[in-house]
């Protein structure tokens, strides 16, 4: 029933106050009346047409709504009605005009494009109880499910499951749904301090997750890697030993997952890492040094055809920060070293304190070509991604002066920086930012090639000429760059924490999801969450 305004002509009067023509169906000198819509019409939530429907006639200049989006989303978000005029000899209407209907969301702009009453974040959750936790890692399969590991305290309840630490903490894995519904969690550790760092999901949902226990009282290290089928179901669980780096544990910091299902694990060791009776690094120096391993994902050992073990040595420091894979199977990695890096019989010095570098290992684990960046302070890489070439682009923190590749920059200040190279080390281009303002974490690249990082919002901050005011004090930061390095567009949520944002994992046909912590009330666009205690870890899907 189409609810209008109509003004009442000598043609529908007939007799003696009685409206007799076929549509008017009132009586005389009401004005405001409920009547079927005319045939060729439509009226808000249904399907707008421009012709007459079969012969139906309508009043000469009289209009009415129309709106052909899904029920429930006119006048939510940039969604609203349209209207349709009579024609003059009234025998039909005209087709709908100023209509806009729901279209694919994007956060390239602030508004509600899909008029699901969101932001482009698709949902978000926390994940806490009373005490402090914090989401380090994310994957995602090829149905779109969602999984994150961190480290909690005491208890959080999960769905209707509640995880119970043993320890004084422990680590947790959670499986969510696409559309964010609650699966399965699993906890993860004993009597230590346990937390995990990073997980890699097989595309049917196979996830092995990174745990590192460890106790600086007792002196007390170890990395462990635990298998669970999509179900939940532990498969397999390998310790690899390790041991304290001063108050440094040794860990697994990332981990990729290679084409024939194999598993790449990054991370920095002391002592013994040992991954099955033949495959062990040694380091006894009390310093940490980096290692790659490429490992079943059968078991956790190393298969002897195909398997490897690379280690980044020197006499001082070496960190592996993170790690990635081409369609090649070629394998990148990034981190820092201070002194001396040493792989294979090749070495690089580093020209100040501490150098950032990324590397190139073929997919039998040898070393392709290193890049060394640097000045007289401390760099470091700390994030990579590769295009669909195989080229890397990283996030790292520099200060002075340095070199990326392509000429000498000078910033005054402590400054991330974005680079991007080609397959074959060739320097194709770089972006700055100023710490002061800007936070940057993880990143990813898309299929077309355009890069995704996620980072916090200090102050206020001009890119390329825009400025990208804070919502509040501690804005999660989404910025979007284009194959060569322009910036397409960049987006703040508020209170989640400027250094909550900690990685991110992006699916061409699932979304993009960003994990972290959040240390108030959390607003990604679909409303404010507020902790439990004093953080919770958060998840959080953005349709980019």
């Amino acid at each position: 029933m189409a609810r209008m305004k109509i003004r009442v002509s000598l043609r529908c009067i007939v007799g003696v106050g009685v409206l007799a023509v076929s549509g008017c169906g009132l009586v005389l000198g009401l004005d405001d009346f409920e009547d079927a819509a005319p045939a060729g019409s439509a009226t808000s939530g249904g399907a707008t047409s421009a012709g007459t429907g079969g012969g139906g006639t309508c009043e000469p200049e009289s209009k009415v709504e129309c709106y052909s989006g899904a029920p429930g989303t006119e006048g939510v978000g940039i969604c609203q009605a349209g209207t349709q005029a009579c024609k003059q000899d009234g025998s039909g209407y005209e087709a709908c005009s100023g209509e806009v209907t729901p279209a694919a969301e994007t956060c390239a702009s602030t508004e509600d494009e899909d008029c699901d009453g969101k932001d482009c974040v698709a949902w978000a959750t926390l994940i806490g109880g009373a005490e402090g936790e914090a989401v380090n890692d994310v994957a995602v399969d090829a149905m779109g499910n969602v999984y994150v590991v961190g480290t909690f305290e005491g208890a959080i309840p999960l769905g209707e499951d509640v995880l119970i630490a043993s320890g004084e903490n422990d680590a947790f894995l959670v499986k969510f749904s696409p559309s964010g519904e609650y699966l399965w969690s699993r906890q993860l550790g004993g009597i230590y301090h346990d937390t995990a760092y990073a997980i890699a999901v097989s595309p049917e949902g196979e996830a092995i997750v990174a745990v590192v226990e460890f106790d600086t009282r007792l002196d007390h290290s170890e990395v462990v890697l635990q298998r669970y089928e999509s179900s939940g179901a532990l498969s397999w669980r390998r310790a690899l030993g390790g041991s304290m780096c001063g108050i440094v544990p040794s860990s697994v910091g990332s981990m990729a997952i290679v084409s024939d299902g194999s598993v790449v694990v990054a991370g920095i060791y002391c002592g013994e890492i040992r991954f099955d009776e033949t495959h062990a690094v040694s380091n006894e120096t009390g310093l940490p040094d980096a290692f790659v391993a490429k490992i079943r994902s059968s078991d956790g050992g190393i298969d002897g055809r195909e398997g490897w073990v690379t280690v980044f040595g020197g006499d001082d420091v070496q960190y592996v920060a993170d790690v990635a894979v081409d369609a090649a199977d070629n394998v990148v990695v990034v981190g820092s070293f201070w002194g001396e890096l040493r792989f294979g019989d090749a070495s690089l010095q580093s020209a100040g304190k501490a150098d950032a570098f990324v590397a190139k290992l073929t997919n039998l684990g040898l070393v392709s070509w290193v890049r060394s960046s640097g000045g007289v302070y401390g760099d470091r890489f700390d994030s990579v991604a590769v295009d669909r070439f195989g080229g890397p682009v990283v996030v790292g923190v520099f200060d002075g002066t340095f070199d990326l590749g392509g000429g000498e920059i000078a910033v005054g200040k402590v400054t991330h920086v974005v680079s991007r190279y080609t397959t074959s080390n060739i320097y194709r281009w770089h972006r700055t930012f100023d710490m002061d303002d800007v936070l940057l974490g993880g990143l990813s690249v898309d299929a077309r090639g355009e890069s995704l990082v996620v980072g916090g919002l200090i102050g206020d901050v001009e890119l390329d000429g825009e400025t990208v005011h804070p919502i509040s004090a501690d804005d999660l930061l989404l910025v979007k760059m284009g194959e060569r390095g322009d910036l397409l567009w960049t987006r703040a949520f508020g209170h989640v924490g400027n250094r909550g944002a900690v990685a991110l994992a992006h699916s061409d046909a699932h979304g993009l999801f960003v994990v972290g912590r959040a240390n108030g009330m959390a607003d990604f666009g679909a409303g404010t969450m507020v902790p439990d205690g004093e953080s919770d870890g958060f998840v959080a899907k953005f349709v980019p």
